[in-house]
């Protein structure tokens, strides 16, 4: 009785232990959450104090997707984001940098930091127990797309034909006339 209770207390035990990572995400938004830069930051375990880290990079629907960065500490966590004047984008993570792009979402390690990386758009940072993005002063941000005007309203009904105007609809609305013959 006592070793089939010991089994169990184990794999409740393994069970409770296996669920208590913890992961968060922040993002930049380009044009929406269809164009943009995510980081994600993911701890396996409770007690571990290593956290590993993924750029998400999306432009919906032509391309997505999920490159891991180097791991990083609790106490190391930063990650710098830059805008070359090429239109792609520096991300600065300790002593790593790399470079990514959203034409076909790529991302590539620099072997050595970039002479020039941009300018600098803002920071991944911790703030209260999760991370966000955190513009840098006076930092160029792209403003989101305008959603397009609304057309307008058809009207309920077309008036009725009069002699001066045999087909009451209006030019931009008709289809193409049919050839007419006699």
């Amino acid at each position: 009785m006592k070793s089939t209770m010991n089994i169990v207390l184990g794999a409740l035990s393994a069970l409770l232990l296996a669920g208590c990572g913890s992961m968060d995400s922040a993002s930049y938004m380009i044009s929406g959450a269809a164009h943009s830069l995510s980081l994600t930051r993911t701890k396996n375990f409770f007690w571990s104090n290593e956290w590993e880290l993924a750029l998400v990079t999306a432009r919906n629907p032509e391309c997505m997707r999920r490159h891991k960065l180097q791991p990083v500490t609790g106490a190391d966590f930063k990650v710098e984001l830059y805008r070359s004047l090429e239109g792609n984008y520096i991300v600065k993570q300790g002593n790593n940098w790399y470079v990514t792009e959203t034409r076909q979402c790529r991302l590539q390690q620099f072997p050595t930091p970039p002479r020039e990386p941009g300018d600098l758009l803002g920071v991944f940072e911790e703030k209260d127990d999760g991370i966000r993005f955190v513009p840098a002063p006076g930092a160029k941000l792209p403003t989101p797309a305008p959603t397009p005007a609304a057309a307008p309203a058809a009207p309920a009904t077309l008036p009725a034909p009069t002699p001066e105007t045999p087909l009451a609809v209006p030019p931009a609305a008709s289809p193409a006339a049919p050839a007419q013959t006699r």
